[in-house]
């Protein structure tokens, strides 16, 4: 009955700050979907015009992993605006609220505002080779990067002491792990040593699941089962890091 009531407590703190910081700020400013749809875009139409379309798979695997990395870092920018901006993080740590429910709660908020770029990409998804019977599947890749970097966001923006900062290292990170890896092109062309490597990224695992259910030939050296062990530690590691050590009280 203790563990139920605790578990509900958890779930209206999540979805009472997901209202606050998502559902009342797009009321109030709707123009901002029209930015966030717009955004997640520009990558995909620079590949597919430079590829005349032909990678139209790697244009459209990239978007959706890339848009999910970009809303999910993003949370940091929300931790510092409301921290330094507003000074609100300080009633949110004198109150019941704990940091695991603000982070889930700020993240939730935050994927709101990507929802119509990534409801479009998987529509694009299913529309160019993909199933709608593996639609779980993606959805679980999807769901432990935004996851995964969401805690990442959380945890860094807390060592961060001003709004332009957490922008800069929020790029320099999405720069890192969404474009420099084989989200947008083909792990095949890197050397065999390189491609293990990116192996360790999430990202790379979650552009080849989307890929190889769009029907692209991914490699025989790479396995589902292996992107999904390697996303769910990251999503793992991430969340017991922001949870542990991510500065929450200030001393």
């Amino acid at each position: 009955m203790k563990l139920m009531k605790a578990i509900l407590t958890y779930i209206n703190q999540i979805l009472r700050i997901a209202y606050f910081s998502g559902v009342i700020w797009l009321r109030r400013n709707p123009m901002s979907l029209v930015f966030s749809i717009l955004s997640p875009f520009s990558m995909m139409f620079l590949l597919l015009i430079i590829s005349d379309g032909e990678y139209i798979q790697f244009a459209i695997a990239g978007s959706l992993v890339m848009t999910m990395v970009a809303f999910g870092l993003s949370l940091g920018e929300d931790v510092l605006y409301y921290k330094l901006d507003y000074r609100m993080q300080d009633l949110f740590v004198s109150s019941p609220v704990s940091q695991f429910s603000f982070m889930i709660g700020l993240a939730i908020s935050e994927l709101m505002f990507g929802l119509p770029a990534i409801m479009i990409l998987f529509y694009l998804t299913f529309y160019f080779g993909a199933s709608i019977t593996v639609l779980p599947i993606i959805i679980v890749s999807v769901i432990l990067i935004w996851g995964a970097m969401s805690a990442l966001g959380f945890f860094v923006s807390s060592f961060l002491s001003h709004t332009r900062n957490v922008r800069q290292v929020v790029s320099f990170i999405t720069v890192l792990i969404a474009v420099i890896p084989p989200v947008f092109y083909s792990v095949d062309v890197l050397p065999e040593e390189v491609r293990y490597i990116t192996y360790m990224l999430p990202t790379t695992h979650a552009s080849l699941v989307i890929q190889h259910y769009m029907g692209f030939q991914t490699p025989d050296s790479w396995s589902i089962y292996y992107a999904f062990i390697v996303q769910g530690a990251y999503l793992f590691a991430f969340i017991v890091l922001a949870n542990k050590r991510a500065v929450w009280r200030e001393k």
